[in-house]
């Protein structure tokens, strides 16, 4: 799995629930439906890596299907919506309404969905990680403020897990590698590159009061609660999606390699 797609991914499950006009109106103003479409563009682009690293370019046009079928940002974003409705109080939906709709945060979610698209960009995305403020203190606390670079490493170890079981279950393969704590070393240095230089790139065009307004908002209950449903639902699902497109490449993965 493309690390890049299990740092950045927001997709999201969910049963019946049918999105509230206050869960609603929380996603589009955390601006996650442009997340999702980065999301799902990054996918695609990781599914052809899965192709030629895996599966030795014989996924053909079955493949890329089946990856533009389980990242089709329409699907995503209706699930995303489900999800909220069904495990956000909508009281609690409607006070983070408040920043999310104030100066400050429709501002600091324009400049993350720019940066977002940014990151897109290889050569971008190398400048960010590579710049100075990559690195400050204020970006250490914001990452701190949300334990964001212990929440995607966890999310994206999972995912990894459930793509190799996704091709033990449709293959002559044997159970998936278990998770060792030199991969995951690995894999959370590399997510927190990637959280350093997408939030200094986002968070570069705002004054230090705004930075400052924005972390404090991350710590309040109603923040806490948000990212909480954010984080539960991305991680079950993403493991779930991972399983399909384990579940997928096994059934085409070529005899004896992997």
């Amino acid at each position: 799995m493309g690390l890049r797609v299990a740092i950045s991914a927001l997709i999201f499950s969910a049963g019946a629930a049918v999105a509230s006009p206050q869960t609603d109106q929380l996603v589009d103003a955390m601006g996650i439906p442009a997340l999702i479409a980065a999301f799902s563009t990054e996918g695609i682009e990781n599914g052809a890596s899965v192709d030629d690293g895996i599966l030795n370019g014989q996924g053909s046009n079955v493949w890329a299907e089946t990856v533009r079928r389980l990242y089709d940002p329409a699907r995503l974003e209706e699930e995303m919506r489900a999800a909220f409705a069904e495990t956000l109080d909508e009281q609690v939906a409607l006070q983070a309404l408040l920043f999310f709709e104030s100066e400050v945060g429709a501002r600091v979610i324009e400049l993350e969905e720019q940066a977002r698209q940014a990151m897109l960009n290889p050569e971008l995305e190398a400048a960010a990680k590579a710049a100075p403020s990559a690195n400050s203190t204020t970006i250490t606390e914001f990452l701190e403020a949300r334990n964001l670079v212990e929440r995607n490493t966890d999310a994206a170890m999972t995912a990894q897990i459930a793509f190799f079981a996704g091709i033990a279950e449709t293959s002559a393969q044997t159970a998936p590698p278990p998770e060792t704590d030199e991969q995951r070393a690995m894999m959370q240095a590399e997510t927190e590159r990637w959280l350093r230089g997408y939030y200094a790139l986002a968070q570069s065009p705002l004054s230090a009061d705004d930075v400052a307004i924005y972390t404090a908002f991350w710590e309040t209950d109603v923040a806490r609660d948000v990212d909480d449903v954010l984080f539960e639902a991305f991680g079950s699902s993403y493991a779930t999606l991972s399983f399909g497109l384990g579940q997928a490449a096994g059934r085409l993965l070529p005899q004896n390699d992997l």
